[in-house]
């Protein structure tokens, strides 16, 4: 039987068949269309012998001129090795775009370049799938090329990934299981719940303003809960002063109490004084907080995450510059990964990376057993080729100095 095109494919049916092969993706699942309305969208999908064998779930914005902007997020999700399929799905895309006067259709598969461990990443491996690339090109999608910078595409080429097993934990560098426990002995607590939204959005904000750039805001975060429901994790990490000095104050005092003793080594005493010393000054610290704080807690982190049947996407994680020491980003990252593992998810996404694997926030991630996705990048197939060439060259920097502005107010 010949392929069929579909330009209303059930989202059910549709979410079924992304979620059921190697290139699942939330940015491909109709709950996706729902965050971002305030783009249209559209369901697309090939069948054969009634069966899906290709989707897409594409983006529609509206421009001036009455023209439009088509964007379909890390997909279409396809064979891209069946050529034949690949041609059949663009060209019927192609034809549906230009009734909707796209000028162009852009487009970033989940089809990876190369995968590899992060203490791997100086090692010379080869590109994989560049016939895929190839193809596409000859077939007039213009390849944007193996982009590094997060800011040169509209979706990051480079992604952070986990493999999580059960016995992960086990598997971590001492120093973050360290942090990790470390973050609850410092009385760090995490909160699990969408009634914890407003929390999460002040999380967020200090890193608006560390940043000095505009983020999400509360209402958008609300509304990713209400789209995804019991699918979406909203963690905070809170530490509560009172309880927590109160703590301090015992375990000096224990520790006061053991070092009177006659009987205790010179090597236990030393290690004592160290013990007591860090104490004190922890004890000096949350006293000096509490009395600018003027309350008795204080979020000092927060973290979004959405899962569907086979992953987990960590999409926002904001941390109050004044307490990094808690290390309360260990611990609610260990949160969501103990989800995972309650719900026998194995791949967990962290997000997009800077491709010089580097910067501060790739070095977080890399204390996760973290593994390099490299995708094969950006494609355009230009409709109208002298107004795209105006959009493209204007409007990536007029986002950008827009975001900017706002995250300076």
């Amino acid at each position: 039987m010949a392929y069929i095109f579909h330009t209303d494919t059930d989202p059910a049916k549709m979410d079924a068949f992304v979620m059921s092969g190697e290139q699942n993706t939330l940015f491909q699942c109709s709950s996706w269309a729902k965050i971002k309305d305030n783009w249209d969208h559209c369901f697309y999908s090939v069948t054969e012998d009634d069966r899906i064998v290709a989707s897409a779930m594409a983006l529609i914005r509206s421009m001036p001129l009455g023209k439009t902007l088509m964007y379909i997020p890390r997909g279409p999700v396809m064979d891209y090795n069946n050529t034949q399929l690949v041609t059949f799905m663009l060209d019927h895309i192609k034809a549906d775009a230009k009734k909707r006067k796209a000028i162009v259709v852009r487009f970033d598969p989940a089809v990876l370049s190369r995968k590899y461990p992060y203490e791997k990443r100086k090692e010379m491996m080869p590109k994989e799938n560049t016939e895929t690339v190839e193809f596409l090109n000859s077939y007039g999608a213009v390849h944007k090329g193996y982009t590094v910078m997060i800011e040169e595409a509209t979706q990051p080429r480079f992604n952070a990934e986990m493999d999580v097993y059960p016995d992960y934990l086990k598997k971590l560098q001492a120093k973050t299981r360290s942090r990790v426990k470390r973050s609850a002995e410092k009385g760090i607590k995490v909160c699990c719940g969408h009634e914890y939204v407003h929390d999460f959005a002040e999380a967020m904000h200090h890193t608006e303003v560390r940043k000095q750039i505009a983020l999400r805001n509360e209402d958008y975060f609300r509304h990713m809960l209400e789209v995804y429901g019991d699918r979406a994790l909203c963690m905070v990490a809170k530490l509560n002063f009172p309880d927590q000095i109160n703590r301090l104050e015992q375990e000096i005092h224990n520790i006061e109490s053991e070092l009177s003793s006659d009987t205790i080594s010179r090597k236990r005493k030393n290690l004592l004084n160290e013990t007591l010393n860090e104490r004190k000054k922890e004890l000096k610290s949350l006293n000096e907080e509490y009395e600018r704080e003027n309350k008795e807690e204080v979020v000092t982190c927060g973290c979004l995450a959405v899962y569907n049947d086979q992953m987990m996407e960590i999409f926002y994680m904001g941390n109050h510059p004044d307490y990094m020491r808690t290390f309360s980003s260990y611990l609610i990252w260990s949160k969501c990964l103990d989800k995972c593992v309650e719900l026998g998810i194995t791949h967990c996404s962290f997000g997009g990376i800077e491709g010089t694997l580097d910067d501060g926030l790739t070095l977080f991630k890399s204390n996760w057993i973290m593994n390099v996705e490299e995708y094969i990048g950006e494609f355009n197939i230009v409709l109208d080729q002298l107004i795209y060439t105006a959009f493209d060259s204007i409007y990536p920097s007029l986002l950008k100095l827009a975001a900017k502005i706002k995250g300076r107010k």
